[in-house]
């Protein structure tokens, strides 16, 4: 299992949501009830202040946070899905930037961090350098706030054996297949890894498919 091996899976992840920018709204799986409640758990948190978006897709959570922020940065790597991010926000102001969540690093700090769909395409082997990223986003006080998918999604994905990290097979219109990172964890074993890297995490699950998460840095833990 070699850094190269994962580096390619990441650009083939890349690739993928690329390619399937301009189906992505119509074939995403949330229901709108539960949109409604995965959209009540996250307004509990408002007004949110400074927010970043990281992995911000379509914007379709984009649009949700610009009602409450005071400022709103979202960040991409595939320059397709923010230009549908761009004309979905219309004149609201939003800082989209271009990047890769692994190499970016922020030029400021915020009170709320959010992303949705993004937490299940980090490799096992990214996952504490990137709650590390998450941290040095934060103000002292901020807050995470996370959508994702829960193990049960495993049945109606197609894995994709002997990858670097825990990757399934997506196609998208054309028949053209990518591969794409998925690791689905339980809220317990989420709980228990973000506990030991000095998170404090609180997790509601919204049908069978998915869970938010808010959180919050340990007292004890450095946001110098």
């Amino acid at each position: 299992m070699t850094d190269d091996r994962l580096e390619g899976l990441l650009a083939e992840q890349i690739a993928y949501y690329r390619a399937r920018a301009d189906e992505y709204d119509r074939t995403y799986p949330v229901d709108a009830g539960a949109r409604a409640r995965l959209l009540g758990e996250l307004e509990a948190h408002a007004p949110y202040g400074r927010v970043l978006e990281l992995a911000c897709g379509t914007g379709q959570w984009t649009v949700e946070l610009a009602r409450h922020a005071t400022t709103l940065t979202a960040v991409d790597a595939a320059p397709e899905v923010l230009a549908i991010c761009r004309q979905r926000m219309g004149a609201a102001d939003v800082d989209l930037i271009e990047a890769d969540l692994f190499r970016w690093r922020p030029p400021e700090r915020y009170d709320l961090v959010f992303f949705s769909a993004w937490l299940s395409h980090v490799p096992p082997q990214r996952f504490d350098a990137f709650w590390d990223l998450v941290a040095d986003c934060l103000e002292p006080g901020g807050r995470v706030f996370v959508i994702d998918e829960l193990p049960a999604v495993a049945t109606v994905e197609h894995a994709a054996p002997d990858q670097p990290a825990p990757a399934v097979h997506r196609e998208v219109g054309g028949g053209a297949t990518f591969r794409a990172v998925k690791v689905l964890y339980s809220p317990s074993e989420l709980v228990a890894r973000l506990g030991s890297l000095g998170w404090t995490v609180e997790i509601t699950t919204v049908g069978w498919r998915f869970f938010c998460a808010s959180l919050g840095r340990d007292k004890g833990c450095d946001q110098s």
